[in-house]
């Protein structure tokens, strides 16, 4: 069994092609984001009390809603604002939920509960979660002519921009900035209203009688059943015919009759969106979390352009705020351009170190073990950005000592004129604990990074997973792969007499006394060289001690 590989040549060639196959399919499907997603633990709840003191909103609000949601024990920290007119309440979930949605849902029905109980000139307390996802593509539709802005014009192309943008595969969410509310404008006559006998408020409540939207009535069995009369106000035709009920007999009027209705843009407006300088409605865009943005991104601009040659009208331009995907492959390029010029280095160093057949063998272990991380990437779901190729990198310097360590142990061997399959066997036999061991202790350094809770370790737990994976993977490929193509390897290319160092790596012969003489003189001492050790890493735990702490670098002026 531990020369499997080495006897079985079928079995070695058909694993390393799977490994090829399954990490290059992993690789182009993997989805690309810039940053890990963080999940989203904060939200606020903004409720309106309009002409309360802020003590007032304090004690009928902000005290009540907050003595409702500590019964959710889910819940890390409640904090309030009480100002004049309104209470804005920040809570935030524990770092250990990862599923958040069903936290907001208690939040949610414990604001349905307490809402009863607020003051009745109190609004409805109004939820807003935090975004956990920055947007992918951020489009502006602006006015260039010179005359007033047609909000209408741009409600309804960015309407149709927004149903194109939906349809594309992989679209999650869009939101549209800037579009300003409409309303309808009844201009009501003074003198022709006074002839009524009316007041405004008393037309006002007629007209809001005249609505749908208020319930007919109800019939109450097994389930209850809301009535409401066909006469919704969807027209400014149908406003103008409502009846007016007067106080004078014999009088019969319409709302047409004493006001005119107008339908326009809500004054002042409540949101208002600048593209360029003019006035414009935005649509941000966010991607599937299980999708490739740059992929996605080639689709979007493919409609953006066909949507502004065909369907553009006049007038209006279109402009990309935010396209992520050309960050997205600026920032995964130059760090797997990195990870390449690494590999590079490493070949190059063992190639002068060890040779060109012990170099070829162990630059092996470095794209087969990148490859084996990326199918496991694939089925643990997680995304290729920039902390998770990060770790990939870090891991580079670990991926080749497994492999070093086993090639040169079957050079070994075979100087001691093994065959290359007693070799490979005795290799696995020596090497295969102390290389678990040394490998698991590495592991277990990167293992808390991978486990931190919270936002800190979805940010950079990621670094963490790919490292141990990727020493999992340089441990099995060693123990397998690498030491049977070490024994292939030296089977057709025998080790000649007379080495250049090309074949068997440079040597210098004071550099080798010198590390010899250090070596004696630690056996003959090892209170010598165990007090050496126990300085060094006492200065470095020392100098860690008073070391600052801090998660990411601070912003240098």
């Amino acid at each position: 069994m531990r020369n499997l590989f080495y006897r079985n040549r079928q079995l070695l060639w058909l694993t390393i092609a799977l490994i090829v196959v399954w990490g290059l399919s992993a690789f182009f499907t993997l989805p690309r984001r810039e940053d890990p997603q963080i999940v989203p633990r904060y939200a606020g709840i903004t409720t309106l009390y309009p002409g309360a003191s802020p003590e007032r909103v304090e004690a009928l609000v902000s005290e009540k809603i907050e003595t409702e949601l500590r019964d959710i024990e889910e819940l890390e920290s409640i904090a309030s604002t009480s100002m004049q007119g309104v209470s804005i309440i920040d809570v935030e979930i524990k770092d250990t939920i990862t599923e958040v949605e069903p936290i907001w849902a208690k939040v949610r029905n414990e604001l349905e509960d307490i809402s009863p109980e607020l003051p009745l000139a109190a609004e409805e307390p109004e939820f807003e979660e935090s975004k956990g996802k920055a947007n992918s593509l951020i489009v502006g539709l602006h006015w260039q002519l010179q005359s007033p802005v047609n909000y209408a014009i741009l409600h309804r192309v960015a309407q149709n921009l927004e149903g194109q943008l939906r349809n594309i595969p992989g679209t999650d969410s869009l939101e549209l900035f800037g579009e300003p509310d409409e309303e309808i404008l009844v201009a009501v006559d003074g003198i022709a209203l006074n002839q009524l006998g009316l007041t405004i408020e008393q037309l006002a409540a007629q007209i809001t009688a005249s609505d749908a939207k208020v319930s007919a009535g109800e019939i109450r069995s097994k389930n209850e059943l809301l009535f409401e009369v066909d006469s919704n106000l969807d027209s400014l035709e149908r406003i103008r015919r409502i009846p007016i009920k007067t106080e004078r007999q014999g009088q019969v009027a319409q709302v047409g009759d004493i006001s005119e209705v107008t339908k326009g843009i809500q004054e002042p407006v409540t949101d208002l969106a600048l593209v360029n300088g003019q006035r414009g409605v935005v649509i941000a865009v966010r991607v599937e979390s299980d999708f490739r943005v740059d992929s996605w991104a080639q689709q979007a601009r493919e409609v953006l352009s066909t949507f502004e040659k065909n369907q553009l009208t006049d007038g209006l331009a279109l402009t990309v705020i935010l396209d992520q995907s050309h960050y997205v492959e600026e920032r995964l390029n130059g760090i797997i351009g990195n990870l390449i010029i690494s590999s590079l280095l490493v070949v190059g160093v063992s190639l002068l170190i060890l040779g060109w057949r012990s170099a070829l063998i162990v630059g092996s272990a470095l794209p087969l073990s990148v490859l084996i991380v990326f199918g496991a990437m694939k089925s643990l779901q997680i995304p290729l950005h920039q902390m998770s190729v990060t770790g990939l990198i870090i891991a580079l310097g670990l991926l080749i000592d497994n492999a070093i360590v086993v090639v040169d142990e079957v050079n070994i061997e075979l100087q001691t004129s093994s065959k290359p399959s007693v070799a490979v066997q005795e290799t696995v036999k020596k090497l295969f604990g102390p290389l678990l061991a040394s490998t698991l202790t590495t592991i277990f350094a990167f293992f808390p990074i991978a486990v931190s809770a919270g936002p800190t370790g979805e940010f950079i737990g990621t670094i963490g997973t790919t490292v141990i994976l990727a020493l999992l993977s340089s441990f099995v490929l060693s123990m397998t792969i690498i030491v049977s193509l070490a024994g292939l390897m030296h089977q057709r290319f025998p080790q000649p007499n007379q080495a250049h160092w090309w074949i068997s790596g440079f040597t210098n012969a004071k550099l080798t006394a010198l590390y010899r003489w250090s070596l004696a003189t630690i056996f003959r001492r090892p209170i010598l060289g165990i007090n050496s050790g126990h300085d060094l890493s006492g200065n470095g735990l020392y100098s860690f001690c008073q070391s600052a702490t801090t998660i990411f670098p601070a912003n240098q002026p």
